[in-house]
């Protein structure tokens, strides 16, 4: 009789313990709140044969765009974009709609460089104007 109520608390305790890990299954997880935080909304600009005014290279994997309502976007890039960094002229090529996103690309020298993510950012630092103190002062004439 021990043995009998012995096996069926033990039976109880397993449909027990199943049960609570099937719910615990069931019940999604969230994301860690680092991931939630850093994660940037992917941006678009619409009409980009118009409306993309402005860009500067920062390195063959990113590029800044302005569109022209002031608004800056930062572009990253699958790869490495061979002559990026030096060309003066590119081409946005952007998704069928005419809206460039991450699904659209960017054309350099020929070479169709697909863009990862296109988030906004902010705009970037404005160039000093200050005189360089390194470069040669011009002889001042005596009066």
């Amino acid at each position: 009789m021990k043995r009998t109520k012995l096996g069926v608390l033990a039976l109880v305790g397993c449909s027990i313990s199943m049960m609570a890990h099937r719910a615990a299954a069931d019940e999604p997880v969230p994301p860690p709140a680092s991931v939630v935080s850093t994660a940037a909304r992917e941006a678009q600009i619409p009409f980009a044969s118009q409306n993309i005014q402005n860009w500067q290279v920062v390195d063959n994997y990113t590029v800044l765009i302005q569109d022209r309502g002031k608004r800056w976007y930062q572009a990253s890039l699958y790869g490495n974009c061979i002559n990026l960094s030096f060309t003066q002229r590119l081409s946005f090529v952007p998704n069928p709609s005419g809206t460039f996103d991450r699904f659209g690309s960017i054309r350099v020298r020929g070479e169709s460089c697909p863009l990862r993510s296109l988030v906004e950012t902010a705009a970037p630092p404005k160039k000093s104007t200050l005189p360089d103190p390194a470069a040669p002062k011009k002889p001042t004439a005596a009066i």
